[in-house]
């Protein structure tokens, strides 16, 4: 449903509110798909956003709570009394929860566990003792798990007394009496099978998992390389403790994409929404990189001093110092930008670094050639003259080849250094471009200009 249809119907939903017509009200939002439910919640002001959740079976306003963003839970729970709130997260999914968890203030954290029962403590707990952005921290207990003895028919019996309770019945995991992982077999091939054999005849034993601490972003990467709905999760004993399912992956995969893409502009990782990020927290996020990049941008005067007699005796070159930099400085960031993506999807191995290289040269070279004759051009058509384009020429050719071998290469030693290639801003790479470029102009220019000088 569009939002746009929400706002259609927002006149009868306020209608049914000021008349106090709760049964209308309540068979209106009855019918609604959850995610509709939200962008209807979303329009209406807190007081009667509460009295909506109030509204709905218990069931559906658990799974309402969760499509919510976390700030907008926060605002909500501070509306309910603590029995909705508990309510609420004792119906949750242990994954979401988390989650919430992590984006909510310590105190109000250690508030929200005391209302849950024993054993959803004791479970939210584990789950938040495992390090931030882990496979375990994201990871959900509930599956369903089967022995390896057990024949399809009884394997079917347990689905269906703890399958309404699990977060995915589709891939259920075969494990031994020690809860070690052993293999898994999918809800089709168990309701196809005879009924008589054994999971264990019929499961397969090639099973890809990641660790409760190794990287959520590797635990995603498995999802999407072998296709997969979940991927388990085992301890250090190899015991199955959770699965992290697709809808997990999704949301990680969102939250890596934005914290590379933020790295990349130079501005540090930012969790809160746009206007939820305070004045002083906006400068402090940006200001770090760009003191650097001003402090990194003197490099570029001292050159331009150093090569100041030349400048001075041909005013000309002046004019395409902008165009020498700034495409160094593009060529190099769209370079970086390629690799950092390559590198994160798994597009490239970086043990094939000199292909890599390789292939950006000849790319490099390329790019600078095309380039270069562009700029022979527009400078002989503007100064009636060979020798000034020539150089402008030259000086392009090689400095668009350079700044795009610099802009591959910079990431690559990051990641030798097993740091995260991200750190390496565009800005950054545009700064150290400019300087390089105004060296390599000034140098071929000196030289060339001193030659055709009688």
């Amino acid at each position: 449903m569009e939002l746009q249809w929400t706002k259609i119907f927002l006149p009868e939903i306020k209608e049914l509110i000021e008349t106090k017509d709760f049964k209308g009200l309540r068979d209106f939002l009855r019918e609604r798909h959850p995610a509709d439910i939200v962008d209807i919640l979303r329009e209406l002001d807190p007081t009667e956003r509460v009295m909506g959740f109030r509204l709905l079976d218990k069931n559906k306003i658990s799974e309402v709570f969760t499509l919510f963003e976390p700030i907008e839970q926060e605002e909500l729970l501070k509306q309910f009394t603590e029995q909705n709130a508990k309510d609420i997260l004792v119906e949750m999914p242990p994954d979401d929860r988390t989650q919430l968890f992590d984006e909510l203030p310590a105190h109000v954290v250690e508030k929200l566990l005391k209302l849950l029962p024993p054993l959803d403590r004791k479970e939210a707990n584990e789950l938040l003792n495992y390090p931030h952005n882990s496979a375990g921290r994201i990871m959900t207990p509930e599956y369903v798990d089967l022995r390896m003895d057990m024949t399809v028919a009884e394997a079917l019996e347990r689905i269906r007394k703890t399958g309404p309770n699990r977060e995915t019945i589709y891939i259920c995991y075969i494990v031994d009496e020690t809860k070690k992982l052993r293999g898994v077999a999918s809800l089709k091939n168990i309701i196809l099978a005879n009924p008589e054999q054994l999971i264990k005849d019929i499961m397969n034993e090639n099973v890809f998992y990641v660790h409760t601490t190794d990287d959520q972003e590797k635990a995603a990467k498995v999802v999407q390389k072998y296709d997969i709905l979940a991927v388990p999760v085992v301890d250090n004993e190899d015991r199955l403790v959770g699965i992290v399912t697709v809808d997990d992956v999704l949301d990680v995969v969102q939250e890596e994409a934005t914290e590379d893409f933020q790295r990349m502009a130079g501005i540090q990782k930012i969790e809160e929404e746009y206007f939820r990020i305070g004045f002083s927290k906006r400068v402090l996020n940006r200001i770090s990189w760009l003191v650097i990049l001003v402090i990194a941008a003197t490099i570029s005067q001292t050159i331009l001093k150093t090569y100041s007699g030349v400048l001075s005796s041909v005013i000309a070159l002046a004019y395409f110092i902008p165009m020498l930099t700034g495409s160094g400085g593009n060529t190099g960031s769209q370079s970086s930008t390629f690799i950092i993506r390559a590198l994160a999807t798994g597009g490239v191995n970086f043990r094939e670094w000199w292909r890599i290289l390789l292939r950006e040269f000849k790319v490099g070279a390329m790019l600078g050639l095309i380039m270069g004759l562009i700029a022979f051009t527009i400078a002989a058509i503007s100064l009636k003259q060979i020798t000034l384009p020539l150089t402008v020429a030259i000086s392009l050719c090689i400095v668009v080849s350079v700044g795009n071998i610099v802009g591959v290469a910079i990431p690559l030693f990051f990641k030798f250094m097993k740091l995260d290639p991200a750190f390496v801003s565009a800005p950054l790479i545009a700064t150290l471009l400019d300087a390089t470029g105004l060296v390599i102009y000034f140098e071929i220019a000196s030289r060339i200009l001193a030659t055709a000088t009688p």
